[in-house]
């Protein structure tokens, strides 16, 4: 996708309908144009030119999305960044990608004049909302400033789009290398398996730092429609973004669900345009995805999906009309793509490791072969999920390889406890991990936090699971917190779990 031509093909068909809605602004095809033209052209006076890499950290706002496609104008290579990232892990990310220019606010500015001294390949830093030094220009007098249009250049669908960067909990950062042919996949497979056309509107609710950030912007100027683009999630605000802009597509991840439905003030808000809302990023309980979409309105489960950041990202999805309806599906695999459930050794089983081959692959991880062999083999991206699948090509998620714990040479995996847990009246939030065992090499470790005003113990938690599984897979560990760690897309991040509180159930 060059997705400077295409925004600006949909601006010349409907200059004056709007492509971009975040609070209470809205911006039309022709002003989207207008103002990423004009910050391409001033950080190409700044040094910025094809093929560079350029940093974005700002929190999700309108000026994201344009900064985002003044990028793509100029063939650059954009890098969406976490703003919760720190001076240690920012230089180690920007001297991997070499970045060129990044587009921040001038609450960051000292940051990244200190980023500035270590990465010499960084020559100019953008600020929204000013801020003053040498090497500093203003973001509002870029995008003011008005002059002839720079011929977009030409990009080959094996050019690099995106540096993603992983999060990192396993070691450095990994930047994935997404192209311009990983970009028409979202869009296409939005056409192909959701029918969205013109008339849909897609919420952006989720970081975009994350993946979700350009694949949403892309989405309008693929097909002409509208992106809205949400805050600092909060569940009222996510409600009122939806009634107001009259959302009707949208993905999110599982403990948003849990909030919105912790909250439950669904009949507060007009709710009627949604069509479908898709749970990802995590695995999801069955009775979470039914819970949700009756209490959206839609009449029916909540729909699933599945991808990775490598596989650009959708790998399955639910259809709308013809779905099984079956909770705890992730859907089939995608039109265009393969999928393959495999054992250890690679050979398909029923049970095993989701794998992956096709357009939507990454090219691989920057400066890192060694990660890229290991993850992509033969052609076949290994995901690192466990998997079945039924005799409708329906796939179903396990777990993680990760997430299998061994209690004395029998597999539990960890959805199946996790289930059992959200079924429990009390409790708000949960999450299940493997932990060492002297006696058994490992045991099961689950973390609950509690809803508003309710009590219980470790030892009732226990007699519950019980009831509903075999003993080697009850938790031999419950802890209680008060709130469970997140990532910066709001999945439970599960390793820092692992580690013993003061106090703990033994």
């Amino acid at each position: 996708m060059n997705v400077g031509k295409c925004l600006n093909d949909w601006a010349e068909r409907k200059p004056n309908e709007i492509a971009l809605i975040f609070e209470d602004r809205q911006v039309t095809y022709a002003e989207t144009r207008r103002l990423s033209d004009n910050l391409a052209r001033g950080i190409n006076a700044l040094g910025v030119s094809k093929g560079d890499p350029v940093a974005i950290f700002l929190p999700n706002c309108l000026e994201y999305a344009i900064a985002y496609y003044a990028i793509m104008k100029l063939g650059g290579i954009c890098a969406p960044l976490d703003v919760r990232l720190k001076e240690g892990e920012l230089i180690t990310i920007f001297t991997d990608a070499q970045m060129k220019a990044v587009i921040t606010t001038s609450d960051f500015v000292p940051l990244f004049q200190t980023v500035k001294s270590s990465v010499p390949s960084l020559g100019a830093i953008v600020s929204l909302g000013g801020g003053a030094g040498e090497g500093i220009t203003g973001m509002e007098a870029l995008l003011n400033q008005d002059g002839q249009e720079l011929p977009a250049p030409e990009v080959s669908s094996d050019d690099v789009a995106l540096y993603l960067y992983t999060s990192g909990t396993t070691g450095k950062p990994k930047g994935v290398m997404t192209t311009y042919g990983n970009l028409d996949r979202f869009p296409g497979d939005m056409q192909g398996v959701w029918k969205a056309g013109e008339q849909d509107r897609w919420l952006l609710c989720l970081p975009a730092s994350h993946i979700s950030g350009p694949i949403v912007f892309n989405f309008p100027i693929s097909i002409g429609t509208i992106a809205v683009i949400l805050g600092p999630f909060h569940p009222k605000k996510w409600l009122e973004a939806v009634q107001n802009a009259k959302v009707t597509m949208t993905h999110l991840v599982p403990p948003i669900a849990i909030a919105l439905l912790q909250l439950n003030e669904f009949d507060k808000y007009d709710l009627s345009s949604l069509k479908q809302v898709a749970l990802m990023g995590a695995y999801s309980s069955p009775q979470l995805v039914k819970d949700f979409g009756f209490a959206l309105g839609l009449g029916r489960p909540a729909l699933q999906g599945y991808g990775l950041t490598e596989t650009s990202p959708l790998v399955t999805l639910e259809p709308i009309e013809g779905s099984k309806g079956k909770p705890g599906t992730i859907g089939p695999p995608v039109p265009g793509i393969e999928v393959k459930i495999v054992d250890d050794n690679g050979n398909e089983a029923p049970i095993g490791e989701i794998i992956t081959r096709g357009p939507h692959i990454m090219k691989g991880y920057h400066n890192n072969p060694e990660a890229t062999d290991e993850i992509i083999r033969d052609g076949w991206l290994y995901t690192g999920d466990l998997a079945r699948m039924d005799e409708n090509g329906y796939i179903y998620i396990v777990g993680r390889t990760s997430d299998r714990i061994n209690v004395g040479g029998l597999m539990v995996y960890i959805t199946e406890v996790e289930d059992v847990l959200h079924s429990h009246p009390k409790i708000k939030e949960y999450a299940v991990v493997g932990v060492p065992d002297k006696k058994r090499g490992e045991t099961v470790k689950a973390v609950v936090v509690l809803k508003e005003n309710e009590k219980t113990d470790a030892q009732e938690i226990i007699d519950f699971c019980r009831k509903h599984l075999a003993q080697f897979k009850v938790p031999k560990i419950v802890e209680f917190r008060d709130s469970l760690p997140k990532t910066g897309t709001g999945k439970i991040a599960k390793e820092q779990l692992k580690k013993p509180m003061m106090f703990e159930n033994k």
